[in-house]
């Protein structure tokens, strides 16, 4: 079992991580740290956990903790990763690792044989890995472009925190890494951003978005970013020059179609059960997730997403951010 410590206890812990730690079935956690008593509290009463804490540095200093979650601000995040590192401790950190490429350099360097994690669910959806093949198999051809829509509703996810409708940027830190962590694993490393543009509906920084960016092995990706839609999705559709794969990420992790020559055909995992689980916030790349940073850990391998790969995205999300404030 991976001994866990997670350091900040706010809504994505208590929305997803708890979940997920109960599901990945490899998990015990035995500490969790943050500076809200009450935050602390509310999580320590819903897990039974042993050992709760305010100074993350003493969850850090635990022997029995082998690895942590940090799932705090993304101001907080290269700070704490390193201090985890200098402690001993592998690392999953929600995105983005570093707020700037120099510190994401810091960490690959400071890092040596721990796992470090970027954490970005959505690459561990059961309907992904299930696309990849097809694209290995030539189903639909080379790939040109793939259009990916990740838009939710900010107010219904209940953020403790208002950091990210204080920043002009907030969106496009909060969204894009979906997005492009994504789409790296379906059309290679995003190179060059082509065109942004976004509005504001509902808050006075930016709160729509659309851009489109070129990859490494130039791919097209065609990206929108929406915090004002009623009900969230993660519609990717993968058009290559035989056909088109399709699914929605966030509604239906266990699907997607194919569509070629005239035909199309739905390929489903899971039945309507799923629906349960969507409700209850048991979205299935989360304890996946943990899965792989276990196996990493335990077993080795190659890492689902590296820091290059952040790296990578980071810099492209800082030209979308530079360009969308200078409009």
């Amino acid at each position: 079992m991976l001994r866990l410590g997670i350091i900040g206890c706010g809504r994505v812990t208590t929305m997803f991580h708890l979940n997920a730690v109960k599901a990945s079935g490899v998990v015990d956690l035995v500490s969790i740290s943050d500076k809200s008593s009450e935050q602390l509290a509310e999580v320590k009463g819903t897990t039974g956990v042993g050992h709760a804490c305010s100074d993350y540095r003493e969850l850090l200093s635990r022997p029995d903790v082998e690895a942590v979650s940090i799932n705090t601000p993304p101001r907080f995040h290269e700070e704490m990763t390193l201090e985890a590192i200098k402690a001993g401790k592998h690392v999953l950190c929600e995105k983005p690792l570093a707020q700037t490429v120099e510190g994401c350099i810091k960490i690959r360097e400071a890092k040596k044989d721990l796992v470090v994690l970027p954490a970005h669910n959505y690459v561990y959806t059961p309907a992904i890995y299930s696309m990849e093949e097809k694209i290995k198999q030539r189903a639909i051809g080379e790939v040109r472009r793939v259009k990916l829509n990740f838009e939710n509703n900010l107010g219904m996810y209940g953020s403790k925190t208002d950091f990210r409708t204080k920043d002009p940027r907030g969106i496009v830190e909060d969204v894009m890494p979906h997005i492009l962590s994504v789409a790296g694993i379906i059309a290679g490393k995003p190179e060059r951003v082509a065109a942004v543009s976004g509005l504001c509906k509902k808050y006075e920084v930016c709160d729509n978005l659309h851009a489109t960016v070129e990859t490494e092995r130039g791919v097209t990706l065609d990206c929108t970013a929406s915090w004002t839609r009623t009900i969230p999705t993660f519609a990717v559709a993968i058009e290559g020059e035989k056909g088109i794969l399709k699914s929605d990420f966030a509604i239906n992790p266990y699907s997607y179609t194919i569509e070629t020559e005239g035909s199309k055909t739905k390929i489903s995992e899971r039945g309507p059960g799923w629906y349960l689980d969507l409700v209850q916030f048991k979205h299935p790349s989360f304890p996946e997730q943990y899965r792989h940073f276990d196996n990493l850990i335990h077993r080795g391998g190659e890492p689902r997403i590296t820091i290059d790969d952040e790296i990578a995205m980071l810099k492209i999300i800082q030209e979308i951010g530079d360009r969308l404030v200078t409009k």
